[in-house]
């Protein structure tokens, strides 16, 4: 009889103190191990992300350039190529892995006017314009795009004739991946 009582209160002692969670039920084991695999899915996947090496480049225009409509403008100084997705002689970088990336152009004319579109393949996803008739003037653009790996990033002429290097840094076409996606 004391046995009973005692084993009593210890199964009540630990049913009091142990909570109810702790216990798996059978059926629960599935669901668990599907539970596992995907935490452990995700992970994975953080840790490709965490492990992602970086991407960002800075290339300059150096010389003067005469440019006609269409025409792709070649920022030939290349000052920063973290990943080497940047491309001097086709003045184009191409995106390594999808993600958001921050891109910046900034172009100076003098004495002319100058429209330049920050182009993603074939689609145009900025713009910016610089001229003045009279003096040096210099303009910038800068946005946030989505990219897909292998999409392509150029800077082409939309209209007028003559990018000033008077002081070469401040022509340049920049670009930096922010997040994997």
């Amino acid at each position: 009889m004391l046995r009973a009582v005692l084993y009593s209160v210890l199964v009540w002692a630990v049913e009091a103190h142990v909570p109810k969670a702790r216990f798996v039920n059978e059926i629960d084991i599935p669901e668990l191990v599907q539970r596992l695999d995907n935490l452990t899915a995700t992970v994975n996947q953080l840790k490709l992300k965490q492990d992602q090496q970086p991407i960002a480049f800075k290339a300059d225009l150096y010389y003067s350039q005469r440019s006609s409509i269409n025409q792709r403008i070649i920022f030939d100084v290349v000052q920063l190529n973290l990943g080497n997705a940047y491309h001097r002689l086709l003045g184009a970088f191409f995106a390594p892995v999808h993600g958001s990336y921050l891109l910046s152009i900034s172009i100076c004319s003098n004495n002319h006017s100058i429209v330049l579109d920050l182009m993603r393949n074939k689609d145009m996803i900025g713009r910016v314009m610089a001229g003045d008739k009279s003096t040096i003037d210099c303009s910038s653009q800068t946005t946030v795009s989505e990219l897909f790996a292998g999409d392509e990033v150029y800077i082409q002429c939309h209209q007028g004739d003559l990018i000033s290097a008077a002081w070469p840094v401040l022509n340049s076409f920049t670009g930096a991946l922010l997040q994997p996606l």
